[in-house]
């Protein structure tokens, strides 16, 4: 009983998750209207990165250094990945690419995760979770194929914008990759500390980068695009990142991953409800089957591995 009430909450927890995450491609391209990739990573990092120091340093300071010293090159792979080759890969594509095409294309993150779980983390591969994999994939087939996501010119990608998309697709190999890297290490540490540990490592190097130009774009800045940049820091990143390490704790990393399939379909209904741009009914179907298929995989008996796992840090 008491497994099954932590997996409803960590499923719920996954679910707010990708609610908020699923808008952070709206607030990018906002902002990636006014500034380059670089800067972007700039004005939504440099707080984090502050928070993260700060709250280590008022509340965490005998735990964070325990994870220091256990995984040195989890925790600093991790926040690099996670921090900055994400965002800059994700940042740099979304320049030219649709909010709905990117969440599209950091929807492969479930499949990367998957394969590197398998391989490095000895992670199985059951028949209830191949299923319920299988038919995520249909379901996302069917939304965007029929769906119409983000309406006419919206998710599909001109032929010239192709390199752009590659770029994009660097974000899920990052996240996979940050994702498999931290999961042994969240095994005995909080996942909050080590969140804050890890963001404040992957900040560290835009500490560096503060300059005269950078700071007069910081000012100028429109109240929606504060707003915007206030959601990606604190939203996206120190709270949903939190959520994020919890579940990866206590669930398979490839489980927790099949969430990121919600992405697409709950952008298009963000990018519906802020701008208007038209859904289908073949959406809604598709993005029914596709929570179906993420409960039929994430339901079977998730619990926490009993197996230990390698750890080379």
């Amino acid at each position: 009983m008491e497994n099954r009430s932590r997996d409803i909450g960590i499923f719920a927890l996954l679910i707010v998750t990708f609610l908020i995450w699923s808008n952070s491609f709206i607030a990018i391209k906002l902002l990636l209207a006014r500034m380059t990739a670089f800067d972007l990573l700039r004005l939504r990092f440099l707080p984090v990165g502050a928070i993260s120091l700060g709250v280590i340093l008022l509340f965490h300071r005998a735990a964070a250094w325990r994870i220091l010293r256990a995984h040195p090159v989890r925790v600093t792979l991790g926040g690099l990945l996670m921090v900055i080759s994400y965002n800059l890969f994700l940042n740099s594509g979304m320049r030219y690419i649709q909010p709905n095409a990117a969440s599209l294309l950091i929807a492969l993150n479930p499949l990367i995760t998957l394969l590197l779980a398998v391989r490095f983390l000895h992670e199985p591969f059951t028949r209830r979770r191949l299923l319920g994999t299988l038919a995520t994939f249909a379901g996302l087939a069917l939304v965007v194929l029929l769906g119409r996501v983000g309406g006419a010119g919206g998710t599909w990608i001109a032929l010239d914008k192709v390199p752009y998309a590659l770029l994009v697709l660097g974000g899920p190999l990052s996240w996979a990759a940050a994702t498999v890297i931290i999961k042994p290490a969240l095994k005995d540490h909080s996942p909050l500390v080590f969140n804050f540990v890890s963001l404040a490592i992957g900040s560290l190097p835009l500490f560096f980068s503060i300059d005269r130009p950078f700071l007069r774009l910081a000012l100028s800045l429109r109240p929606l695009e504060y707003g915007a940049a206030a959601f990606l820091s604190i939203a996206c990143t120190i709270l949903a990142f939190s959520f994020w390490n919890i579940a990866v704790k206590h669930w398979h990393a490839s489980s927790v991953s099949l969430f990121v399939y919600l992405n697409p379909p709950l952008t298009a209904v963000f990018t519906y409800l802020f701008f208007g741009i038209g859904i289908t009914l073949y959406f809604f179907i598709g993005g029914v089957i596709m929570l179906g298929g993420i409960l039929v995989a994430t339901t079977g008996r998730i619990r926490p591995e009993n197996q230990a796992l390698p750890d080379v840090s």
